[in-house]
């Protein structure tokens, strides 16, 4: 935690230059397990969300990430935030095991369900990584929708919490319904001009973002 906070004042400063702003902070508990799930623009993103929600906010990241020499700003990011390494070529079950683990900790976990990160005003089609751990622990979520006019205006909007209803059947079945209630979700705190791209991907993990 020394880290984190540490990481929280410094990020705090260098968040000014992008004009960060949030609001709906009243909506974020602050102790319970918690899955954040957001749109993705910009591979700042997680740092935004940890100084908005104040609590550390674990992250799955590519495992490049972690190697300074690829980017220096992005593995501070995943060094001081609590990010945990994924190959996205190959994951495996460790990062999902390690996701289940924080949750049952009461530690907040936080994914973008797109998958990627998209620099334009359009919500993407989503991966089913958020739905499987919603519809596997029962985890409160909170929705979150992030929008920015470069230089002017960086916004983090926090959404309320919710469940997810406990559906029966099989996984190919139950998670495209859960996935559709995560992404209405976050479309409702996205601007109302905001492109809904609701096609399947061609490739799409069943479970990873």
């Amino acid at each position: 935690m020394l880290s984190f906070w540490i990481g929280w004042s410094i990020f705090r400063v260098v968040a000014t230059y992008y004009r960060f702003r949030y609001t709906g902070s009243e909506n974020a508990p602050r102790k319970e397990p918690l899955l954040v799930v957001s749109n993705h623009i910009s591979r700042k993103d997680p740092v935004p969300i940890n100084l908005a929600l104040k609590r550390p906010v674990h992250y799955m990241a590519k495992k490049e990430a972690f190697d300074p020499r690829n980017s220096i700003f992005e593995y501070l990011m995943v060094r001081i935030f609590f990010a945990y390494p994924v190959d996205r070529e190959r994951p495996g079950p460790e990062a999902i095991r390690r996701t289940i683990e924080f949750l049952d900790k009461g530690e907040c976990v936080g994914i973008f369900p797109e998958g990627t990160r998209y620099d334009d005003e359009v919500l993407h089609p989503f991966t089913h990584g958020a739905a499987y751990f919603a519809w596997k622990t029962e985890a409160v979520l909170l929705p979150i929708g992030i929008t920015e006019i470069r230089g002017v205006d960086y916004h983090i909007k926090i959404g309320k919490t919710f469940r997810v209803p406990q559906l029966e059947g099989r996984p190919h079945k139950v998670l495209p319904q859960i996935t559709a209630i995560i992404r209405e979700r976050i479309l409702e705190l996205l601007p109302d001009d905001w492109e809904d791209l609701t096609e399947e991907p061609e490739t799409d993990s069943a479970i990873y973002t």
